[in-house]
């Protein structure tokens, strides 16, 4: 991990995938295209952008990467280009296993739009996923390099404890079934834990790992309580971040879960408790993982 991408780990990316509404702030000249899923033609406007860094000319790449290079290092906004691959496939398998990975079938019938080139959506990907389906995300592409919580990231296709396999050489059906077999559960709550994150001001890319699947498991507790609307899973997997994991068991707290009217939000019930309820839960020290 690194605050300043360095220009020889730049050079050794082939592609760089960029959020549609960053593709304004580029220089111009780049060799692009866009990674638009058939079925979502309608929404080409929001599908991210395929820059090939192999056949932009270098006075272009250089721009990009003084472009990138300007960005202030801080965990804030994403820079214009927040996601490289490096990979020595063609630009046309790339967008080809892109655009399979970015609109997936769950279950029959159900359509899902994996954001994947948003780096806070595939941190917590790479997080969930086992060293099989990491290989099926990671297709033909033999690393990703990424900014997430103020650093750049580096992650492998391979992890240092699975099995070495050929980039591209993927066991993994050639068809959507791949797709029945992975935890969508899970992925399906990457964003609510990623607003969990941005609410307890989890910053940091250890933390940011490590204090997701703290969320997640806050929010399974939470539905414990009964609790199923997405701002309340949010509310008390925030909570419980910034204080500890049994927050809940807090006999005041514990009142203020249940709805009395059926209406209220959680928190909105939570923000009646008296701060110094919250100020004796709060930890001694960073939990694990936080900067």
């Amino acid at each position: 991990m690194t605050e300043v991408l360095d220009y020889q780990t730049f050079q050794e990316h082939a592609f760089a995938v960029v959020d549609a509404r960053m593709v304004e702030q580029l220089p111009s000249g780049l060799v692009t295209e866009a990674l638009v899923p058939q079925r979502l033609a309608g929404s080409a406007h929001l599908m991210p952008t395929l820059i090939d860094l192999q056949r932009t000319s270098r006075a272009r790449s250089d721009a990009l990467f003084k472009c990138m290079s300007e960005f202030p290092t801080d965990a804030g906004p994403l820079p214009p280009v927040a996601l490289l691959l490096r990979t020595s496939a063609s630009a046309a398998a790339i967008a080809r296993h892109w655009n399979s990975m970015q609109l997936v079938e769950p279950r029959p019938g159900a359509r899902l739009w994996l954001r994947l080139h948003d780096p806070r959506v595939l941190h917590q990907m790479l997080r969930v996923l086992s060293p099989a389906q990491r290989r099926r995300l990671f297709g033909p592409s033999q690393a990703f390099t990424y900014w997430v919580g103020g650093t750049w990231v580096s992650a492998m296709r391979e992890m240092d404890d699975s099995p070495t396999q050929i980039a591209g050489n993927d066991p993994s059906p050639p068809t959507a079934a791949w797709a029945m077999a992975w935890n969508w559960k899970r992925i399906e709550r990457i964003g609510l834990v990623n607003r969990a994150l941005h609410g307890a001001g989890v910053v940091g890319a250890s933390a940011l790992t490590s204090q997701g699947a703290l969320a997640e498991q806050l929010m399974e507790r939470a539905l414990k309580h009964g609790l199923i609307d997405q701002a309340d899973l949010v509310e008390f997997a925030t909570r419980g971040l910034l204080t500890n994991f049994g927050f809940d068991d807090h006999p005041v707290v514990s009142r203020a879960i249940p709805s009395s009217d059926g209406d209220s939000r959680l928190s909105d019930r939570f923000a009646l408790i008296p701060e110094h309820v919250w100020t004796e839960l709060r930890p001694t020290k960073p939990m694990q993982g936080e900067l």
